[in-house]
């Protein structure tokens, strides 16, 4: 950020009982006002004022772009942020000018990301930016292990999510494309392929169409990694 020469937003910063926000030196350029705050995502933070129960939204100037309106919030992300109104209708998405994208009706919600959010109603599923369903709210858990040993709630940067049903796991793309279906014990997305674990403790790897690319006979992870490792240094580029 600082060799780009990003503009870094003020962070939350408590001053005495009361929470405002500081730039990266330390000084106080939104006042301690608010009884709770949220980091600024995409210019825009949640805020909440000590006479009110109600989350608002202020910009990165202090300057209140919604007023006290939701009994819970969540961060924008991709222009959306989920918010609630009332526990009876559950979560929601809305833009920064407060209105309503996604029509409420959901457990809980997970940031959107290129485009898709994962979802909860009776199960996991996910929805695009309209509300539409694009994979089914049937999945008993939608989180996606890295080789990094990340766990990501929801959809990679990439579009792809590990969804979990019965103790099986599968893998799905942004467009609600089942990649691989949800038969393996265990499974971590690795940038060129799926790492996939047996019942029996075995692990090998599919590529990224789900095709068989190592047979498991592996130990550990970590042996699969190194054997994809062997598969890269032998290719060559070709024109």
């Amino acid at each position: 950020d600082e060799v780009l020469e990003r503009i870094q937003p003020p962070v939350p910063a408590r001053d005495g009982a009361l929470w405002g926000f500081t730039d990266p030196e330390g000084d106080l350029v939104i006042p301690a006002r608010y009884a709770e705050a949220q980091q600024f995502r995409e210019g825009l933070a949640w805020v909440r004022r000590p006479d009110t129960d109600r989350w608002s939204l202020i910009a990165l100037t202090g300057t209140t772009v919604i007023q006290p309106s939701y009994l819970a919030a969540r961060p924008f992300s991709d222009g959306l942020a989920w918010v609630v109104r009332n526990a009876a209708e559950g979560w929601l998405a809305i833009d920064p000018t407060g209105d309503v994208v996604v029509p409420p009706g959901f457990a809980d919600v997970r940031p959107f990301n290129r485009g898709v959010a994962a979802v909860r109603r009776d199960g996991w599923g996910a929805v695009d930016r309209s509300g539409q369903v694009v994979v089914p709210t049937r999945y008993h858990g939608f989180r996606t292990a890295m080789a990094d040993g990340r766990v990501i709630d929801g959809f990679t940067d990439e579009g792809l999510g590990v969804l979990e049903l019965a103790g099986r796991h599968g893998v799905v793309d942004h467009t609600g494309n089942m990649i691989v279906q949800p038969v393996h014990p265990a499974l971590v997305v690795h940038p060129v392929a799926f790492l996939v674990g047996t019942g029996t403790g075995r692990w090998g790897a599919l590529d990224r169409r789900g095709n068989p690319l190592i047979d498991p006979v592996h130990r550990t992870p970590e042996d699969v990694l190194d054997e994809i490792e062997r598969l890269l240094a032998d290719t060559n580029p070709v024109l």
